[in-house]
């Protein structure tokens, strides 16, 4: 083996500063686009309360499944939360704007979900958006607070143009993240509640799916116990709240959503799987799977890879997190609010071992990607979003094999920024390659 200068690039004494080491850059970066979110919510709120005959509707109106299906449960009938009509019905009589959306909102999630959701609408429409939106919010801020624990996170955490586009839409997002992030943080010194976290994040098999594997792999028994066990409990819960008839009519209805995606009437910009992009440039329902088969497994794979072999932990949570927005045809860019949680394991494993060449300039490209499909893939017609994700993932790669000699330092929960900046500021050992 021989050695050669290190691909690893830190702030040394007598060397120029990288950007990134500039907090007053990145707090301008950030509070810039604070600002920008809140022109926009500034902007969209004249449209659409100020403007005689407004063009663009309220904010939030992805949540009215989700008040729908508690009306439902209210009113004592839970399974025609599933009816796609009398669902429409229900959703235009609380919000006449959803009639001139020229589409459907089905109601597609777990039965346990309207458990969790049934007193939603014991508020009107608005005021309950509004509670749900705080509560989901604050779940967010909290996880990725522990997760990035550094003052100077505070502001790209908020400002992360993810939430912007869950609270516009009015989606579940943030409390998956939220779910999802608290699972990893706990996974090490609490993995039973780690395993009932990630049960309950099967709100969203999808995102799910790939974090039990994730504890086989490192032999976790103990949240993969827990895991099971709220996912089985749940279960029979919602059958013994509703009734075993919950279970088909459920199934049935996601039929809606996979023929969506084949027939292409779904937002197919705001689908950032490589199912779409196959299908966007042409390919045949057939061609487009076996694609995106191909992309899902090389995720499952490399997720395998990382979690069954020692690692540092930070290394194997951004992994874990880049890899389950891969494995599923079905995601929506408003699910890319786990983003911050890879991007938060991703500068944490960064600050702990020292970053490669062009890594922290790729984190900003992260940090943008939620917005792309909106501002991006509608304009040019293709979706590339994918190929961010994947192009993530193969970095995660690098870095486990370019770093392996680095012991894993990762920072304690509660770090202070001086001893983050003084280890920030230390020379990485030389890497070697064959």
């Amino acid at each position: 083996m021989t050695s050669k200068p290190s691909a690893v690039v830190d702030a040394a004494p007598g060397k120029r500063r990288h950007w990134s080491d500039d907090r007053a850059r990145i707090r301008l970066y950030s509070g810039a686009a604070m600002v920008l979110a809140l022109a926009v919510m500034v902007t969209w709120g004249y449209q659409h309360f100020v403007v005689a005959n407004p063009k663009i509707g309220p904010i939030g109106l992805d949540f009215l499944p989700f008040w729908g299906a508690s009306h439902f449960v209210l009113h004592g009938h839970p399974l025609d939360a599933y009816n796609v009509d009398l669902m429409s019905r229900v959703q235009i009589a609380e919000q006449p704007w959803a009639q001139k959306m020229g589409g459907v909102m089905p109601w597609l999630y777990p039965p346990v979900m309207m458990i969790l959701l049934a007193p939603v609408a014991l508020l009107p429409f608005s005021y309950a958006y509004v509670a749900y939106a705080c509560v989901g919010f604050g779940l967010y801020y909290a996880v990725l607070r522990r997760t990035a624990p550094w003052r100077d996170a505070r502001l790209p955490t908020v400002s992360f143009p993810g939430v912007l586009l869950v609270i516009i839409a009015g989606q579940i997002a943030l409390y998956t993240t939220a779910l999802a992030g608290f699972s990893l943080l706990m996974l090490r010194k609490r993995p039973t509640w780690a395993g009932v976290l990630t049960g309950l994040l099967f709100v969203k098999p999808h995102i799910a799916v790939l974090f039990p594997l994730a504890f086989v792999c490192a032999r976790e028994w103990r949240a993969l116990a827990a895991c099971v066990a709220t996912v089985v409990g749940t279960t029979a819960l919602a059958a013994a709240v509703f009734g075993p008839g919950i279970y088909p009519t459920f199934l049935h209805a996601t039929q809606f959503a996979q023929q969506s995606l084949v027939n292409g009437t779904a937002q197919i910009a705001r689908v950032p799987t490589f199912f779409i992009t196959a299908r966007m440039l042409g390919a045949s329902v057939a061609v487009a799977a076996i694609v995106h088969a191909v992309v899902a497994l090389c995720a499952v794979a490399v997720t395998i890879d990382f979690w069954r072999r020692p690692a540092a932990f930070a290394l194997r949570a951004a992994t874990l997190v880049c890899a389950t927005a891969l494995v599923s045809p079905y995601l929506y860019d408003y699910d890319l609010a786990i983003f911050s949680l890879l991007i938060a394991w991703y500068v944490r494993d960064g600050i702990a071992r020292g970053w490669l060449r062009a890594e922290r300039e790729w984190l900003v490209v992260l940090w943008l990607t939620p917005t792309f499909g909106l501002f991006g893939v509608t304009n040019i017609g293709f979706q590339f979003m994918p190929f961010i994700t994947l192009a993530t993932l193969a970095m995660l790669w690098r870095r486990r094999r370019r770093l392996a000699h680095v012991p894993d330092d990762a920072e304690p929960p509660h770090a202070t920024d001086a001893s983050i900046a003084h280890r920030h500021a230390r020379v990485t050992a030389p890497a070697f390659t064959r």
